[in-house]
């Protein structure tokens, strides 16, 4: 059977996604390129469902697959609406609408079901996220910056000399484990002038550096390394330029025009007309320091948040015996949240009554290590644009704690949007 015919009544089948359909009532070719294919099918990993011919067992497993998403594609079509007006109000133009926003109104439907009261705000955000401020002259004269071959050129190989110039500086990781055990002023003192974060970020650089953070974490934590999305391989790699040139989400391997973007975005309004020349100078010294940040103090608090992460694992209840106390009161505070339990119990089967989590929270819970680092780096080079840092160790503890209560936060707000979307589901279920 023709693959299309199949993907034609599959869609056929599902309610509310007409702005992804075409005049014939079937999904979009955009749709199936930028939603269906690389998204809901996934064909990158089920290449047998992207023939143009399909046997009668693939194609009721490709139906099986868009119908089963039917609830996400239909909210993504409600975004997509959203994001096209916000794109109007910000006066967006880069791109191909269909092209930028279907691909951005499944992960906001991913993320957060149908949109809700605030869903302009949200939509906007993500589209600032996406593009940079619309019409900020210093985003317009980076852009336009980084356009120009020659700069290209040179500032690519300024940017490998210097992260190839970088030694091999000394730290003293038994500083951060003095300081994770007493929480004390003195301690963080010592370990500031330390420069162990410096240290450690550097020697993922190398072989077996990624061996060594690990050794680190589990002498001080206590916990085995999950993945952290730091870097794509055992070395990092030298940041790419462009935001082209990203192969993935890592924190470390970041183009220096996204980072730029988020400079931009954190600079007072009447800050922002300075040369961009000065300011990709300055993310250069910054892309080359220990993680990714120019402030020994900062890449310090980060290698600190590296070292407790292993033990956030709110799924997995209390931690076990060994972990630091600092580490257990953080995972503690996530742990204990409503949505927490009621996940730990849908997955354990003891609540029959209502559905099982959806499967993104799930990941995310899962994955609360790597959602903690992506606040702290952010919130971090924050800091490190503003010339700002922790005094003591009372401020330490502070950041920490308010980052992990974000990241908890975020995912509650998730839930809870989730459950009001599905709202009529559970009051059957009920």
């Amino acid at each position: 059977m023709l693959r299309s015919v199949v993907l034609a009544r599959a869609w056929a089948r599902l309610p509310g996604v007409e702005v992804l359909s075409g005049r014939d009532g079937g999904p979009l070719t955009r749709t199936i390129k930028k939603i269906i294919d690389p998204l809901v099918v996934r064909t990158s990993v089920r290449a047998r469902l992207g023939k143009p011919v399909l046997d009668a067992e693939e194609a009721a497993e490709l139906t099986a697959l868009v119908v089963a998403d039917a609830e996400r594609l239909r909210a993504t079509a409600a975004w997509f609406t959203r994001l096209k007006r916000q794109r109007r109000a910000l006066r967006i133009t880069a791109g191909d609408v269909q092209d930028v926003c279907f691909p951005l109104a499944y992960e906001l439907a991913t993320g957060f079901g149908m949109p809700g009261a605030d869903a302009d705000q949200t939509a906007a955000d993500a589209l600032r996220d996406l593009h940079g401020e619309a019409g900020d002259a210093a985003v317009d004269r980076l852009a336009a910056y980084l356009a120009d071959q020659q700069v290209a050129a040179e500032l690519t190989a300024e940017l490998r000399e210097r992260w190839l110039a970088v030694g091999e500086p000394a730290g003293d990781p038994a500083a951060l484990a003095e300081f994770v055990e007493t929480l004390t002023d003195a301690a963080w003192r010592k370990l500031a002038d330390s420069g162990a974060g410096h240290a450690l970020g550097v020697s993922l650089r190398r072989a077996g550096g990624v061996g060594e953070l690990e050794r680190v974490i589990h002498e001080i934590c206590g916990m085995d390394t999950p993945e952290l999305g730091l870097q794509r391989g055992e070395v990092t790699t030298i940041p790419p330029l462009d935001r082209g040139g990203e192969i993935g989400a890592e924190l470390l391997e970041r183009s220096v025009e996204r980072r730029v973007r988020a400079t931009v975005r954190r600079l007072p309004a009447d800050e922002r007309d300075q040369p961009v020349a000065g300011l990709v100078d300055e993310e250069l010294s910054r892309c080359v320091a220990g993680f990714g940040l120019g402030e020994s103090v900062l890449a310090t608090c980060f290698a600190l948040g590296v070292v407790l992460a292993p033990a956030l694992r709110p799924l997995d209840g209390a931690s076990p015996d060994g972990v630091p106390e600092f580490a257990r009161r953080l995972n503690a505070q996530v742990a204990r949240e409503g949505y927490v339990l009621h996940a730990r119990r849908a997955l354990a089967g003891s609540t029959p009554l209502t559905p099982r989590p959806d499967d993104h929270v799930v990941r995310e819970l899962r994955e609360f290590a790597k959602q903690f680092l992506g606040r702290l780096w952010i919130r971090l080079h924050g800091f490190d644009v503003r010339g700002e840092w922790p005094s003591d160790a009372a401020e330490v503890r502070a950041l920490v704690t308010g980052v992990v209560r974000s990241a908890s936060l975020d995912l509650r707000t998730k839930v809870r949007r989730s459950l009001m979307a599905r709202l009529p589901e559970l009051e059957v279920a009920s």
